[in-house]
């Protein structure tokens, strides 16, 4: 079997595919690694893939735009934390069905199999189109399964406690450089069909700067309110983010601050931090199921609440009862004392639901498995031998090509702008 895997975020999708190329091979099995340039412009030629899996349905229509020439091995795995978290399905449905779900009709009926995470996602096909329920099958969280977690970092008696800071600021610095009126213009509620501004009519723009804003001075505060000789700093940006922001505030804040490698898996830095402060972040999901226990500062500022889009990360029900600090003063005590309390058991409820946490550790497995099942009555193609030669040798000539050019630009690799060179491939080799 020839399985396509589609890496969309580096940081955040590569540890998955080097689990899947991992497990694939003991199996007797083959994966390949695609990024957005080889899933949006190479993909549709070669015919060589038993099993594509893709990030969700437009990524789908990225690739095959023509509605009479669309595959039958399409597999949707997301890669965000986007569920029923909220109460509604929105946001979800973008996912599966696309932003709009008759004229995506004929892709999202192609697809082989909707692989999910949580047994709650199967609500969206229970209520939309049951009719493709048989092609559901609920596999976990695959960042969750036990290949891809890491263990906590050892520290010696003389080490300082660090505290880990989640970035979302995506809007303020984002990973490609737009700038803040680029920025608004392509977030603007103004002729925009983004299903986060479902159920929010007077809300805009903004109110999404707003709610960053606030986050962004609460955490410079909570940084330069810290004693550096009793904690080190570390900052986690966002995989949409400019890291670069980040390295060139350290340096005028005159406080030392870590920034994660931007490649680095979000659980290799968890397992790197002892406290962890951030504002409502799908990363939270990441976080209690490997049985941390964060700080969320968006209670911080009450104003924020009154500008709070309905489909916000910042309404996803895991937050009711957990840690959320009234102010500076609170935060700052809880990581001074490391007496962060626990969550509620309804954190347990939601993980369930929305990463099925009883069975995320053999996520990987549950992916492999449902792909064996959903094609075994397809068919292998043969002698795919000199196809995949070819493809191969394209992918890395065009690969090599554009990261000389990014070297000659002096443009980084940031989030999705990565390039599948040899030394790539071979980091995500490694990284199980």
């Amino acid at each position: 079997m020839l399985i396509y895997f589609h890496i969309d975020e580096l940081a955040r999708d590569s540890i998955v595919a080097s689990a899947l190329k991992k497990e694939s091979e003991e199996r007797g099995a083959k994966l390949v690694y695609g990024n957005r340039f080889t899933t949006d412009y190479l993909l549709r030629h070669w015919q060589i893939f038993d099993a594509i899996i893709l990030p969700s349905l437009l990524h789908y229509y990225g690739a095959f735009p023509d509605a009479s020439r669309l595959p039958d091995n399409i597999f949707i795995l997301q890669t965000e934390a986007i569920g029923q978290a909220t109460g509604t399905l929105k946001r979800l449905n973008g996912k599966y069905f696309g932003s709009d779900p008759v004229k995506y009709a004929p892709w999202h009926r192609s697809v082989c199999g909707f692989l999910l995470w949580g047994a709650a996602h199967l609500n969206t096909f229970h209520e939309h189109c049951p009719e493709y329920l048989p092609k559901c099958r609920v596999v976990g969280h695959p960042r969750l399964s036990q290949s891809c977690l890491a263990s906590p970092k050892k520290r010696g008696e003389s080490d300082l406690p660090v505290v880990g800071f989640v970035s979302r600021f995506n809007l303020l610095s984002p990973f490609d450089a737009r700038t803040p009126f680029e920025s608004i213009m392509s977030s603007m509620r103004f002729d925009n069909t983004m299903p986060i501004y479902e159920g929010s009519s007077d809300k805009d723009v903004e109110d999404m700067f707003f709610t960053e804003v606030i986050d962004f001075r609460i955490m410079l505060q909570i940084m330069l309110s810290l004693d550096p000789k009793r904690h080190k700093l570390s900052v986690r940006p966002h995989p949409r983010e400019n890291r670069q922001g980040w390295q060139r505030l350290a340096k005028k804040m005159g406080v030392e601050i870590t920034v994660s490698p931007w490649d680095q898996p979000f659980s290799h830095w968890l397992a790197e931090v002892d406290c962890i402060v951030t504002p409502p972040s799908t990363g939270l999901y990441d976080v209690f199921f490997q049985g941390r226990r964060p700080i969320v500062i968006d209670n911080v500022v009450r104003s924020r609440a009154e500008h709070i889009l309905a489909q916000s990360d910042d309404r996803n029900q895991i937050l009711d009862g957990i840690c959320r600090p009234q102010s500076i003063g609170e935060v700052i005590s809880l990581i001074e004392n490391s007496n962060v309390p626990a969550p509620p058991e309804s954190v347990q409820q939601r993980l369930e639901e929305q990463v099925g946490a009883s069975i995320a550790r053999k996520s990987i497995s549950n992916i492999l498995d449902t792909i064996a099942e959903f094609t075994a009555a397809k068919g292998m193609p043969r002698s795919r031998i000199t196809s995949l030669f070819v493809w191969n040798s394209l992918v890395v000539a065009l690969s090599e090509l554009k990261a000389l050019k990014a070297r000659v630009q002096r443009r980084v690799e940031q989030g999705a702008s990565f390039d599948l060179t040899i030394r790539r491939r071979r980091w995500i080799d490694r990284l199980t």
